[in-house]
């Protein structure tokens, strides 16, 4: 039996653990066969890759997750085994992450600092906090100045501000991360549908758009996997699974949770 979580953040997006913690955690919780999968980052990849050794029993398959926009919503693409190296996907990476403190700037200069007397966005770009706490910039720096109570009181409120941050279109992203070499995958299809799954129609769209699978097994698809399970089968699609682990920044979601095994899985082709 090898247990499998490819979905996973470390203090280089996110999350809270650094790669020394996280493969700490990994080893307690019995997880063979795992991969980073930080926002739109690579940081912690060659960092883990320079920490595991042979007594660890643990297999590390690179990942990134990278982020786009489909019929005015915010999707996400877990990508495995890619040239670290590829410049198209490195440009995007960087390209996201710039549109995203882009975005968070404009929040905080325009309407936060309009709403409140404490804020403005001078005060914001001399902010700084522990990456090991979790979240983002933006978040933490409303909650520490005593604002927002939580990370979902500043989401909601940044959604009331109707300001977001461009992103490219599925048909960029997945052309991008296609030449990279790597596999992709739609991370977490049931984000947006938590009542229920993803209609057939949508997933029939992400598989036109070139998908290389699903990640079938997600604390979000609840007892929904084998419904994702069907349409990979019917649709020669890989099949994963992940925690989509933050750490102690959301302390719900555990390393190997939901439980996976490599023989529920269809990851052969990331082995390759």
């Amino acid at each position: 039996m090898k247990k499998v979580d490819l979905h996973m953040h470390t203090c280089a997006s996110d999350g809270t653990w650094d790669v020394e913690e996280l493969k700490e955690q990994l080893i307690k919780s019995n997880i063979n066969i795992f991969s980073i999968t930080d926002h739109d980052c690579v940081d912690n990849v060659k960092n883990m890759e320079n920490i595991i050794t042979p007594s660890d029993n643990l297999i590390f398959i690179p990942g990134t997750e990278l982020t786009t926009e489909y019929d005015g919503r915010e999707y996400h693409l877990t990508l495995y085994n890619y040239d670290i190296n590829n410049k198209g996907l490195m440009d995007l990476i960087n390209w996201s992450n710039q549109s995203k403190l882009n975005s968070n700037k404009e929040y905080i200069g325009t309407y936060a600092a309009d709403k409140y007397d404490s804020i403005s966005l001078e005060d914001f770009e001399k902010y700084e906090y522990d990456r090991k706490r979790g979240g983002w910039k933006s978040a933490n720096y409303m909650i520490d100045k005593g604002i927002h109570k939580d990370v979902l009181n500043h989401l909601q409120e940044v959604k009331e501000s109707g300001l977001k941050a461009k992103l490219k279109g599925p048909d960029e992203v997945i052309g991008i991360a296609k030449k990279s070499g790597g596999k992709l995958f739609l991370a977490h299809p049931s984000y947006h549908y938590r009542n229920t799954t993803m209609p057939e129609e949508e997933l029939k769209f992400w598989l036109e758009a070139g998908i290389d699978g699903i990640e079938c097994f997600s604390p979000y698809n609840k007892d929904e996997a084998q419904y994702y399970i069907d349409f990979c089968k019917k649709n020669n699609l890989m099949i994963s699974g992940g925690s989509d682990c933050h750490g102690n920044f959301i302390p719900s979601r555990k390393l190997g949770v939901p439980h996976a095994e490599l023989s529920d899985l269809n990851i052969k082709k990331l082995f390759n």
